[in-house]
């Protein structure tokens, strides 16, 4: 980018990456950074921009001169001082919590191949046969069922308090199959039963137990109408 647009400003949303990954190679090669707390245990509604001195940054609301001038209006003290604990604890606590959700991810995907007929593992690598999930993200579990509908699947799970969602998060609420999907060369048909199950620093093993009890049933649920 730098060589073919050497004045354009570099953004990375990093608010999901914050719990996976140290950013400080991220804010070293982009211009302007944003990260939320809420992502890794801090309060909800504080975030953080970090912004190259070279990087103009306009004002989005104008009054005191606060944030450098760039964004006016009285801190939230309590907020920031969260937002920076929880931001140290998380990455001093990194490592094992990534491998505490990894093991609670396999737990729910053998879990859920071992109860659920004709389901499909996305997003696996596959080395010497074998499903090798060290190479994908902790925190994500994803699957395609055969015979069910997202949306209603969805519907059954929220009702037993098993929130998910049919699609990335930057596409909640999409009712069509997944263009990621179709680009696998995933059946269409089997795409139609997406299904994505998150994990984050708050989930326990109680709460993948309570999952792997309810999904089983929605699902035969949905299928037994659909016969």
């Amino acid at each position: 980018m730098r060589r073919h647009a050497p004045d354009a400003l570099l953004h990375t949303d990093a608010v999901q990456a914050f719990c996976w990954t140290d950013i400080a190679h991220i804010t070293r090669n982009a211009d302007l950074v944003s990260v939320s707390a809420h992502k890794f245990g801090g309060p909800k509604g504080v975030g953080a921009l970090v912004a190259r001195s070279s990087a103009t940054v306009h004002a989005v609301q104008l009054g005191g001169g606060q944030e450098r001038e760039r964004r006016s209006g009285t801190q939230n003290v309590a907020g920031i001082v969260a937002m920076t604990v929880a931001a140290r604890l998380a990455a001093a606590e990194r490592d094992a919590s990534i491998e505490r959700l990894g093991a609670l991810r396999d737990r729910l995907l053998d879990g859920l191949l071992a109860s659920v007929p004709d389901i499909v593992e996305t997003a696996a690598v596959y080395v010497d046969g074998v499903s090798d999930r060290t190479q994908r993200a902790a925190g994500i579990a994803h699957v395609c069922i055969a015979g069910v509908e997202s949306e209603a699947l969805l519907f059954l799970l929220e009702r037993a308090e098993v929130f998910a969602s049919a699609a990335s998060s930057c596409a909640s609420g999409a009712m069509e199959p997944s263009h990621v999907l179709a680009a696998t060369g995933l059946d269409p048909e089997l795409a139609k039963g997406s299904l994505r199950l998150s994990l984050g620093w708050s989930t326990t093993a109680a709460e993948i137990d309570h999952a792997l009890t309810v999904i089983p049933g929605a699902v035969a649920q949905l299928r037994r109408f659909n016969v």
